[in-house]
């Protein structure tokens, strides 16, 4: 038996007009950063989350970072993190000064181990920085009941 690994075709060809209208008028555009097509998923996805405001970024480094920079964080400040996770996670906590705190996982889901996170508190803890692994999401009801214990922004959980 011979199970593909992802099958492309499909999806492709049940969006063929639509994905091909954007490719072409992104081509056509001779924007690879800003221009119209940047400015219309923002207006659309701000609209869909209910947002005031999106801003598109080329990777999930760049999200984080900004997403840190949003919270003033900075030099002297920690910001804990799953041990286990790409090393974006990381880099984006380095890039605005602050100091990456490593938590293990939990066994049976792979995501942080919310009981190992009050331990990894500390005064300086500015962010709880979660991120979901393998399809599973984290237990944000559990992080979000130990940040606010702590008096960690709500606004810090990733």
């Amino acid at each position: 038996m011979k199970v593909p690994f992802q099958d492309f075709i499909a999806p492709y060809h049940e969006l063929k007009t639509e994905l091909d209208d954007a490719y072409f008028r992104f081509m056509e555009s001779g924007w690879l950063v800003l221009g119209k097509e940047v400015a219309s998923f923002e207006e659309e996805y701000a609209a869909y989350c209910e947002a005031g405001h999106c801003v598109g970024v080329a990777h999930g480094l760049d999200a984080l970072h900004l997403a840190l920079k949003a919270l003033d964080c900075g030099p002297g400040d920690e910001v804990i993190v799953p041990s286990n996770t790409y090393i974006a996670t990381w880099l984006a906590v380095t890039h605005v000064g602050a100091v990456p705190v490593p938590v293990e996982p939990d066994s049976a889901t792979y995501n942080i181990d919310c009981t190992r996170v009050e331990d990894a508190i500390t005064p300086r803890t500015k962010v709880i920085l979660a991120v979901n692994l393998y399809g599973q999401p984290c237990d944000y009801d559990a992080l979000l009941a130990t940040a606010r214990k702590h008096g960690i922004t709500d606004k810090s959980l990733g």
